[in-house]
């Protein structure tokens, strides 16, 4: 009678053990099941003029060492200034960083830029997020984290899908970037990579979705209608995104790597142990809430259910390791029993095998090139970071059953952020610059005239920053595919940017340059009516934006910049002619 009742156990665990692993592989895999979900979360290729207008808020506690980068980042971004305000909030003991923050304000010297503090308890993030609400005015209100890095293309993106798709709620893309730091950052990586392009798109589709903690965009009106967040929640961004889905509001995912918020992972396992813990125990508050039960749909309900409790099947896994591995090693049971528990290794197997062909996929969107490491902290670390979240799991369910809700932070240093670099890089054209007299095979499958293009353009570049000597310029090139231009060539600009930047045909100086076929000299701020809202580098003297074109079309945009010295016609009549020696020309004259 035991036996069966073991044996019955057993089945019972591995059944739901198993189904739980499958419905996860769903979740991974749910945006990636039909092609037409990868182009709905990709980021639009033109954009809408600007017309919304956003308050991006910044709470910080004890974050000197990377704000003030965070509040330049935000503030440059391609959008104009009388739509955008950044407003930083802290709790006014935290005095290093309120330091750091107004030094920013005061150096960007626009009313726009400022910083809030707040006083009394709780000292917390959704407290500090309702103080700035109530000191800020403009339509849209976004999050960033205070380490966040943020395109410059990003507040146009969510002006173009609000205003197109009729949304009042944007959740867009969080990616954390230094998948090699430790033996851990590649599982927590894929994790938000997989969060992020596929299971919120899978809630979105359901209209149940907790919403994320940053590049979340709401209309004002909304946050008002629910009372804005709740201040004795330990995940107040989730809370805030099933009110709102309770309201019955559409929520639209997005999810571009061109366009991702960039993050760093924790930096210790305890660190990381902390932050799990607290979104487990956010998860239990808002359960325990109970608003997820005015859901109006069963399906979303269920739903809710399922990822509100999912902590406590962490923590049953957690709990039921050692005994699994002393039934493993001493208890016998028939075949049949046997097979069936094996069902979750299999389904951790695939899910296992469905990391790996994630983590090809994040290195193929971000354009980093996979070491041996990298496979073999995935294929060892594994398990072993399950097991780290269900410890995190099984610790909150003890501070939840001693009432223990103070807030444990994560701290940051900003080490995802890349250090600018004073070279030249040609991710497109290896080799071009040594092409030997005769060769025409440096790019298999290229025609000839394209060749003589991409060097073209590749030494006109190369003698337009030398000859006018700037500190900062770009080739941008049109990538038929994507419908939108990326760098190939720069000099002055920080690496991820190089590598990440994306203009869609009408966005920014560039993509107005492209669309209109027109060159422009810019003079500090002045510039054509059309193009001075999108000035967001006030540091610049002037600049040369110059459009390539290539059987009529726009194929490439060329930008030059300087802080000290004044380009003006005579260098934009100096490069148009050169530009047409070295790109009008016929396939043969480089190649013979």
């Amino acid at each position: 009678m035991i036996e069966a009742a073991i044996y019955a156990l057993v089945l019972l665990l591995s059944l739901f053990l198993a189904a739980q692993a499958v419905f996860t592989l769903v979740l991974m895999l749910h945006t990636w099941e039909r092609p037409e979900r990868l182009e709905e979360s990709d980021s639009p290729h033109i954009y809408v003029p600007p017309k919304l207008s956003f308050t991006a808020i910044l709470p910080a506690r004890h974050e000197e060492g990377v704000i003030g980068e965070t509040i330049r980042k935000v503030w440059e971004t391609d959008y104009p200034k009388r739509l955008l305000e950044v407003v930083v909030v802290c709790e006014r003991s935290d005095l290093g960083t309120i330091a750091e923050a107004e030094q920013a304000a005061r150096e960007i010297g626009h009313s726009n830029v400022r910083v809030v503090t707040f006083g009394g308890g709780p000292i917390n993030k959704p407290h500090g997020l309702n103080v700035a609400l109530r000191e800020t005015k403009n339509e849209v209100v976004t999050i960033f984290d205070a380490e966040d890095d943020v395109h410059p293309e990003l507040f146009y993106v969510i002006n173009t899908i609000m205003r197109k798709k009729g949304a009042s709620i944007v959740q867009a893309g969080v990616q954390l970037m230094n998948y090699g730091s430790s033996w851990y950052s590649i599982h927590n990586v894929l994790e938000y990579f997989f969060w992020f392009k596929s299971r919120l798109h899978f809630h979105a589709r359901v209209g149940m979705i907790p919403l994320g903690g940053n590049t979340v965009f709401i209309k004002r009106r909304l946050i008002e209608d629910v009372g804005g967040w709740d201040e004795g929640c330990l995940t107040e961004d989730a809370d805030i995104g099933i009110r709102l889905s309770v309201l019955g509001e559409r929520i639209v995912v997005t999810y571009d790597a061109g366009h991702a918020t960039r993050e760093e992972t924790p930096h210790s396992v305890g660190g990381l142990i902390k932050q799990r813990t607290r979104w487990c125990q956010g998860f239990f508050q808002i359960l325990r809430k109970g608003d997820w039960r005015k859901l109006p749909t069963r399906g979303q309900r269920l739903l809710a259910f399922y990822t509100l409790t999912y902590p406590f099947f962490q923590a049953l896994v957690g709990a039921l390791w050692l005994p699994a591995v002393a039934m493993m090693l001493y208890l016998k049971v028939p075949i049949g029993v046997a097979i069936v528990s094996l069902l979750p290794l299999y389904a951790v197997g695939f899910q296992f095998l469905v990391s790996l062909a994630g983590l090809f996929d994040f290195a193929r969107a971000y354009k980093f090139r996979l070491k041996g490491r990298d496979f073999t902290r995935l294929a060892l670390g594994f398990l072993p970071y399950q097991f780290l979240l269900s410890i995190s799991a099984l610790r909150a369910v003890l501070r939840e059953y001693r009432g223990a809700t103070n807030w444990e932070k994560t701290a940051h240093s900003g080490v995802h952020r890349a250090s600018a670099e004073k070279k030249i890089f040609y991710p497109a054209y290896p080799g071009a610059s040594r092409l030997p007299a005769n060769e025409k095979t440096l790019f298999p499958g290229v025609r000839p005239a394209d060749v003589v293009f991409r060097i073209g353009l590749d030494t006109l570049f190369r003698e337009a920053v030398d000859r006018l000597n700037v500190e900062r310029g770009s080739v941008m090139v049109f990538d038929p595919q994507r419908n939108a231009f990326s760098i190939k060539a720069s000099r002055g600009l920080p690496e991820q940017i190089v590598r990440l930047a994306k203009v869609g045909v009408g966005g920014g100086v560039a993509g107005w340059v492209a669309q209109n076929k027109r060159p422009v000299v810019i003079e500090g701020q002045q510039a054509p009516r059309e193009l001075r809202d999108r000035l967001t580098q006030p540091d610049l003297r002037s600049s040369i934006v110059l459009p390539i074109e290539r059987d009529g079309e726009t194929a490439a945009v060329i930008s030059l910049s300087s802080k000290e010295k004044t380009l003006g016609d005579e260098d934009l009549r100096w490069c148009n002619e050169r530009a047409e020696e070295l790109l009008n020309r016929e396939p043969n004259v480089l190649l013979t």
